[in-house]
């Protein structure tokens, strides 16, 4: 409270002030928050295109093809963090990228990968031995490490990358 020999208007500014304030914070609470991608760096090179990624993310949900429960590490060069979080099936996740790598993982004895470049001009798949996956941390809701391979001799891409990933989604449909 005020003292009263404080300027009327002096109180007005402050009482909109502390009002502005609950309502922004009450807003903040109110609106589900997108969660923000994960930090990469490194490149991901094909016949003389290379993707800079700088993006991570980590999505949990069923193999499209096995159906077991995978989780999916997504690498690109753009922002792809509000595409994720609408997707309702797995197949989704990845539909936006354009220019960067996704790994499945978790199912089985190598992981398997797409890499797109040029806008999806540019695409390889294979499958590589886990040992190209450097983890510091992997866990659940997070996965951080270094992926490296090279598949140049065979027509694929050559990766060096550096990431960060947080879980963005899980979602339960193929």
């Amino acid at each position: 409270m005020l003292h009263p020999c404080v300027p009327l208007h002096k109180r007005s500014r402050r009482a909109f002030a502390v009002a502005a304030a609950t309502v922004i914070a009450v807003l903040a609470l109110a609106v589900p928050q997108a969660h923000a991608a994960g930090e990469a760096k490194g490149t991901v090179t094909s016949k003389a295109r290379t993707a800079n990624v700088k993006y991570a993310y980590l999505v949990k949900g069923p193999d499209p093809v096995t159906k077991e429960t995978i989780r999916r590490l997504i690498l690109s060069t753009t922002d792809l963090a509000a595409k994720i979080a609408s997707c309702t099936k797995m197949s989704c996740a990845d539909g936006g990228l354009a220019n960067g790598l996704m790994v499945n993982l978790d199912s089985g004895p190598r992981f398997s990968y797409w890499m797109t470049l040029n806008d999806q001009m540019v695409q390889y798949s294979g499958t590589e031995p886990y040992a190209a996956l450097a983890a510091k941390t992997d866990d659940p809701k997070r996965l951080v490490g270094t992926l490296k391979f090279d598949k140049t001799g065979a027509g694929g891409p050559k990766v060096d990358v550096e990431f960060d990933a947080v879980l963005v989604k899980e979602v339960t449909a193929p």
